[in-house]
């Protein structure tokens, strides 16, 4: 295990594989951003937060840009030949509480300032640890700065909208969302899963620190989209025992066990679909 430890954010990684290391690019400079950015803004008095802010305010690279999801305006698509599938997506996004809105005439979508680059460091951080790790609380949202709390709901919000609208119109991830075994490889199915619980665990950290803020219809259009999340979830495990049946009938063993590695939810999804009986492995020998 190759492991960097930083006060409370931790950037660990078991048995490198060079393929992950794209994946995670950035985890452990954002662990170090956090580290260091937080105990500066608790020691930090208005006048300091001010000084920060004059600072980061002149620096282009250090712009934060907002709205992302804007680039899924499915107003504006037009598959050649609509299935149902993005007919519904279609629908679905007309009628959406959750659309992005302009903040002002002439927004550029950009937005400086240290609760921004705190925010976004959060963020992504904390969307490496629900793939990667074991981690209850991936956003440490208790170490939740007071100039970060707004920014951060802001991007979680387009960051669940960008992931959401990408796999709706994405036709593999709609038929492993509905159960129609495809033939795509496991880990094709995995990155679908692993996807799915981070939005989930990206909308469990956004109720917490601006469900408050949300009108009602827009609270139950998120529940919904959390639900479509656990079912892209079942999909999943419907995938990965159908591939591991195939497999496995083909070596022709007698009995089959198997110590599940990786995303926690996906695996606990797994084990729980098998105990239910909503999916069984059950192989003899030829």
């Amino acid at each position: 295990m190759v492991q960097g430890t930083v006060s409370a954010y931790t950037a660990c990684f078991d048995k490198p594989d060079p393929s992950d290391a794209y994946q995670i690019v950035g985890y452990q400079e954002y662990a170090l951003a956090l580290n260091y950015l937080v105990p500066l803004v608790q020691n930090a008095d208005k006048e300091d937060l001010e000084a920060y802010d004059a600072v980061i305010q002149v620096m282009d690279e250090l712009a934060i840009y907002v709205n992302l999801s804007r680039r899924y305006d499915l107003t504006k698509w037009n598959p050649p030949t609509p299935s149902p599938d993005s007919q519904q997506a279609i629908q679905e996004f007309r009628l959406s509480s959750l659309n992005e809105t302009v903040a002002f005439e002439g927004d550029n979508y950009q937005r400086r300032g240290l609760g921004w680059i705190m925010a976004l460091a959060r963020l992504e951080h904390g969307a490496v640890e629900v793939g990667y790790q074991q981690n209850k609380n991936p956003f440490a949202l208790e170490k939740l700065t007071v100039i970060e709390r707004e920014p951060l709901a802001e991007l979680l919000l387009d960051a669940v909208r960008s992931h959401f609208w990408a796999m709706k119109v994405e036709p593999q991830a709609n038929w492993v969302r509905h159960g129609r075994l495809t033939k795509i490889s496991d880990r094709t199915a995995l990155a679908y899963g692993r996807r799915s619980v981070m939005v989930q665990a990206m909308l469990e950290s956004l109720f917490s620190i601006a469900g408050d803020k949300l009108a009602p219809v827009q609270l139950q259009e998120l529940q919904n989209w959390y639900e479509q999340m656990n079912r892209m979830q079942r999909g999943v495990s419907f995938v990965i025992y159908e591939t591991a049946k195939e497999a496995i009938s083909r070596q022709g063993y007698d009995a089959w066990s198997a110590d599940l590695k990786g995303c926690k939810r996906l695996v606990d999804g797994i084990k729980n679909d098998i105990r239910q009986g909503n999916a069984q492995i059950s192989i003899s020998g030829k």
